[in-house]
């Protein structure tokens, strides 16, 4: 409640008929408190039909929540029937936010997209604070969305905390159970029951790959039936005006629909793969248990982290699991190289989701056979058989390689603005691969990890117009260059100078440039590693996908020492690439796999996944300038746990290194 001050003042708000009113238990003093706030405010109808548009084509197709058609409806028709609960909203227009063109976000008033971001979350977590929804399906929907939220580390209320609830909130509504055993709820009903189940999950098991946190969701706790086709809407809009602006062809096509649905069917069942990664590989570890950080907020301590002794039948059925995944895709959720020509007829909503489908592949397939790479800074390491080595070696550089193809395929475009915050979590573990094969023997796979950091490095940059957690990612991977100092093996000729160490991205970027300095200045294509480049017959459609716009080595050295020295700008969503025809200049890396990895079994230690504080090794390893904090909250900070075997490696030779 307010305090009496503003009791003698009357609120003025007034909400539109699509809006579900507020309840009657809510005091003058509530509302008026709420209106201050800013959160009863529905945003002009020129920003709002965009926000909504986005939501549908960005958001809907890999999360689908609602039933949009039925939203849309209610907005156009706007006369009280079946109005949406305000909370939900928000919270629509929250996630709608981070992919609308920034000149509706500035004639709203707003200097930043992140701004925007962070007023509109504001709204809904003041929404959903003061129990303004008691309808648990909205409130299920509404905190499912919440989970994009992620400011600052210290926050106690993380993705991983909204989830939580949302899963909770599942549980006592009976959402995990099969909804075609209930007498009373209609077909209707029981295909939006599915798909909320099947989203809850999805970001369960994302939000657990991101930060490293027990999954909220148990496989054993639920019985609800896999999705299918008739589980999804099969309606469109008719041409009749509308509060969906008509250049969103999602809702106005029953084919595009078909296709978004058989990816996102695709995307529940490598979530299922994800699961068993996680089980396999990871185990929960109380790290900093009872250690107060600053302020004296407690630090969490609940973190997945690498199984001791892992075994590796398991690790076999997880990569032959992931294998069959992609092998058994229908021809809609297959990769396809993205064209400008599908960005003219509309169709970024489909290359989007197609893509970053196949970047959390390369993300699973990557935390399955990384912590197989290096061994324990906690363990002495054990005899481990070179085929052994080579075959999880390739795994991750195939990893890395596709996932910044894929990525930069999508920079080439200007499509990675539309990336959710899923993209940062597919992209560190690239750019972590990319920097230990810096360090390779092989002057071939050096070049090839250069160029791949500085592509990803860049995709980054364009992140971080939207989404603060793309910021301390790359504090960390500043404080990770400079901590590891790092010495790159010399050519024949600089044998006689001493080795300089590399403390910064600039330093770094300058050591390239020495190593590739035999080529031409106007190309800076290089070669990707033998075992990621695709044979002659298995390029078409699956092959080699081009980089960011071609530059130089000192060209890439200024941008990123830039990049990583200042606040982004504000994004006008302008393409990469100035004409189409401008495309083709970039370095290309070819990565369509030839089939399953075979794992041999072995009897070998590796800890690819060590935390950053050792309880068990007694070491902490404290980053500089606040770098830190990126590990401490965010969809992707788990990945910035890896540093401990990242410091080793860099040091001692990269994935190369002897075990």
């Amino acid at each position: 409640m307010l305090t009496s001050a503003l009791s003698p003042m009357t609120p003025t708000y007034s909400l539109p008929l699509y809006i579900k009113r507020l309840p009657a238990r809510f005091g003058p003093d509530d509302v008026l408190y709420l209106e201050k706030k800013g959160a009863l405010t529905i945003p002009a109808a020129p920003l709002r039909d965009e926000l909504l548009r986005c939501y549908a084509e960005f958001v809907h197709p890999y999360m689908p929540l609602l039933n949009m058609h039925e939203l849309v409806r209610t907005i156009d028709r706007s006369d009280g029937t079946d109005p949406i609960s305000l909370l939900l909203f928000q919270a629509i227009m929250f996630a709608g936010i981070a992919t609308v063109d920034m000149r509706y976000l500035k004639a709203a008033g707003y200097n930043s997209r992140r701004d925007a971001r962070r007023e509109y979350f504001q709204k809904t977590r003041l929404l959903y604070d003061f129990d303004i929804e008691v309808d648990r399906i909205s409130l299920i929907q509404s905190l499912l969305l919440m989970t994009y939220w992620y400011e600052t580390p210290d926050d106690q209320k993380d993705s991983h905390h909204w989830m939580g609830i949302a899963v909770s909130l599942s549980h006592t509504i009976g959402l995990h159970r099969n909804p075609a055993k209930s007498q009373s709820m209609d077909p209707a009903k029981q295909r939006l029951w599915k798909r909320m189940w099947w989203s809850t999950y999805m970001r369960d098991r994302l939000v657990a790959l991101g930060m490293r946190r027990p999954t909220r969701i148990k496989d054993a706790d639920f019985d609800v039936p896999m999705l299918s086709l008739e589980d999804f809407e099969e309606d469109v809009l008719s041409d009749e005006p509308s509060c969906m602006p008509a250049d969103c062809t999602y809702l106005r096509d029953a084919e595009k629909q078909r296709k978004l649905a058989v990816m996102c069917i695709a995307k529940v069942k490598l979530c299922m793969c994800i699961s068993n990664v996680l089980s396999v590989q990871y185990s929960v570890l109380h790290n900093n248990h009872g250690i107060a950080g600053e302020e004296g907020i407690t630090r969490t301590t609940m973190m997945l982290v690498k199984k001791l002794d892992p075994e590796l039948t398991e690790v076999q059925a997880c990569d032959k699991q992931l294998q069959e995944w992609k092998e058994a895709l229908e021809d809609e959720a297959k990769y396809v190289e993205p064209t400008w020509q599908d960005v003219d007829s509309g169709n970024e909503d489909v290359v989007l989701n197609r893509s970053l489908l196949h970047m959390i592949y390369y993300a699973a397939l990557s935390a399955l056979h990384r912590p197989q790479v290096l061994p324990s800074t906690a363990m002495p390491p054990r005899e481990t058989q070179a085929p052994q080595l080579e075959a999880s070696r390739k795994a991750v550089r195939l990893a890395a390689s596709g996932i910044t193809s894929i990525a930069s395929a999508l920079y080439n475009l200007d499509l990675v603005r539309y990336l959710p915050t899923t993209g940062i979590t597919t992209l560190l573990p690239a750019i972590i691969i990319h920097l230990l094969d810096i360090k390779a023997p092989e002057e071939a796979t050096r070049k090839a990890s250069l160029q791949g950091f500085c592509q990803c490095m860049q995709i980054m940059a364009r992140l971080r117009d939207i989404y603060a957690a793309a910021d301390y990612s790359t504090a960390f991977l500043e404080a990770a260059i400079r901590k590891a100092e790092i010495t790159l093996p010399q050519r024949s000729a600089e044998l006689k100078e001493p080795r300089s160490v590399i403390t910064s991205a600039q330093a770094l970027m300058e050591a390239g440039r020495r190593l590739t300095s035999g080529r031409q200045s106007s190309s800076s294509a290089l070669t990707p590693p033998p075992e990621t480049r695709a044979k002659p017959n298995e390029t078409g459609n699956n092959g080699g996908v081009e980089g960011p716009s071609q530059l130089t080595d000192d060209d890439l050295a200024r941008q990123l020492s830039s990049y990583l020295a200042s606040t982004p700008p504000d994004s006008d969503h302008q393409p990469s690439i100035s004409q189409h025809e401008g495309g083709g200049g970039g370095p290309q890396f070819s990565f369509e796999s030839s089939g399953g990895i075979s794992i041999p079994v072995a009897d070998f230690e590796p800890d690819f996944d060590s935390m950053i504080n050792l309880d068990e090794a007694g070491e902490t390893w404290l980053l500089e300038d606040g770098a830190y904090a990126a590990m401490q909250g965010g969809e992707s900070s788990g990945y910035l746990m890896d540093t401990d075997w990242m410091m080793k490696g860099i040091k001692e030779g990269g994935l190369e290194m002897s075990v």
